[in-house]
């Protein structure tokens, strides 16, 4: 939700922050030194429907953003493996 939909952000490792299912996977890993590739969702319009926000039906207006955002995070994931985290960050962020 910290990114604006269609917008991605890749980094080298870090915190959590809110994520509960990026807490799970630093949880079972007991580290949180992985790369990521973060895809946006952007906001609520009101901030009391945070949960219903994230896991809640997509609204049809808001797909091809998201789609967009997809279509990034795995063209950065190629950068990744072909040309490693920097590359990616450098190009996508």
């Amino acid at each position: 939700m910290d990114i604006d939909i269609s917008s991605i952000r890749v980094r080298k490792s870090g915190s959590p922050g809110s994520h509960n299912g990026m807490k799970s996977i630093v949880n079972i890993l007991a580290d949180d030194r992985f790369p990521r590739v973060r895809v946006g969702i952007g906001k609520p319009i009101y901030d009391d429907d945070l949960i219903n926000y994230v896991i809640g039906p997509i609204p049809e207006e808001e797909l091809p953003g998201l789609n967009e955002g997809i279509t990034k995070a795995k063209e950065a994931i190629v950068e990744i493996l072909k040309n490693g985290i920097d590359s990616a960050m450098n190009k996508f962020n």
